[in-house]
């Protein structure tokens, strides 16, 4: 690890992120306890992508030409630690290292808020050693590599050469002394492969991962289909799987879904300890896989307005009454499933009577506006949910409720 990084880490994450800022918000809560105070954020500061992967959640590709522009992203970052006491933030896409406004990019971005820690979801075929080198120097970036499995499923999905790439840029930032991650798609195809005893030591052991983050196929985004997700008893291994990679194997691997019991349920909507999701179009929606929204931060801000003014958001405080009534917030006893914690894949009804009741909401591209309007899709999703209870609220019941 470079001494930079090293000192970031221990500087930016450690003391601000998990001490100073928790505290913070702690006091606040107690001052005003009508108040939320999310814990980060993921912004999507360009749609723009060099490759063209099926069923990207984001639909994004290179002829994707919308970003925002450098000083609302700045702004952003800027109010959040101001105003919810926030120094970590995630950054997605689109491919974030494409991302170039008034001659910066996201690098600059992490050097301007040099008391933030970032996490940057990449495919990383853009990291070079030039790249690598700036990050080692700018110390709080840590790159998350997104990857299919092996060789064979990641240039299935990602194009013929992108694994060798992958492979070239792990190279890079291992000279450099720059920490990365994994982040891994689960589909019906692939779950085997990427919780397979096999992935974890290739990809942590030999590669030297640092951290992974595996989310389970959600219907939206390019050529979306319900046929994609893993069924409940792939999702019931997946989760044994997980666990043990964790809990036995000694890995940061974190299954997005299936942990829910790690975060008190659904993190979406601003909710205390959550976050919410700012894409290109500067549209704000509750969660990276929620694809909906009421406000536009650009549009926030042209009115006067600022971060703090899209939490009071009517679609927001829905989500946020859900999550209450589920599992946040209540005693252990009360909780419902937690490794069932999404409403909008494992409780689907929830999202959908939420859209029903409220007109103002907004699709955010044109794949959410055919989910929104197509019967079979929210029928297909409320079916594949009660599997899911079937299959799983025993295992919860049973390993959770029990020892709570």
């Amino acid at each position: 690890m470079s001494k930079e990084v090293f000192h970031k880490m221990v500087k930016v994450f450690v003391r601000n992120v998990f001490v100073e800022d928790i505290s913070e918000r702690d006091i606040r809560r107690e001052e005003r306890k009508d108040a939320v105070y999310p814990c980060y954020l993921v912004l999507s500061p360009t749609g723009l992508c060099n490759l063209h992967c099926p069923g990207c959640y984001a639909s994004s590709s290179s002829p994707t030409n919308r970003s925002l522009p450098y000083s609302i992203v700045s702004r952003i970052v800027r109010e959040k630690k101001e105003f919810w006491h926030s120094r970590f933030t995630v950054i997605s896409g689109g491919e974030p290292f494409l991302w170039r406004s008034d001659g910066k990019g996201i690098i600059d971005l992490a050097r301007e808020h040099d008391d933030n820690f970032f996490m940057v979801y990449t495919n990383g075929t853009l990291i070079n050693e030039e790249v690598a080198r700036r990050l080692a120097d700018t110390g709080n970036l840590t790159p998350c590599i997104s990857v299919e499995g092996f060789e064979q499923k990641t240039d299935e999905r990602r194009g013929r050469g992108v694994f060798k790439k992958i492979m070239e840029s792990f190279e890079y930032l291992k000279k450099e002394g720059v920490p990365f991650g994994i982040s891994v798609e689960g589909t019906r195809d692939n779950w085997d492969e990427v919780t397979s005893k096999e992935f974890l030591r290739f990809y942590f052991d030999e590669q030297g991962a640092f951290y992974g983050w595996l989310f389970q196929y959600m219907p939206i985004g390019r050529n979306y289909a319900l046929g994609k997700m893993v069924t409940a008893e792939q999702r019931l291994e997946m989760f044994e799987r997980n666990v043990w990679a964790i809990k036995e194997g000694g890995y940061n691997y974190i299954d997005f879904w299936n942990q829910g019991v790690m975060t008190d349920g659904c993190l979406a909507a601003g909710r205390n300890g959550g976050y919410l999701y700012i894409d290109w179009n500067g549209n704000v929606m509750p969660c990276v896989f929620i694809p909906y929204y009421v406000d536009n931060i650009c549009e926030v801000y042209e009115n006067g307005g600022n971060l703090n003014s899209i939490l009071s958001s009517p679609f927001f405080e829905e989500i946020r009454k859900w999550q209450c009534q589920y599992a946040y917030g209540k005693p252990p006893l009360e909780q419902e499933n937690l490794i069932l914690p999404c409403p909008m894949r494992d409780h689907h009804q929830a999202i959908y009577e939420i859209l029903k009741k409220q007109p103002t909401i907004q699709p955010a591209d044109g794949p959410a506006r055919e989910a929104r309007e197509d019967s079979a899709y929210h029928e297909g999703l409320m079916v594949y949910d009660e599997s899911l209870r079937q299959r799983i609220d025993p295992v919860w019941q049973r390993e959770y409720k029990r020892c709570a």
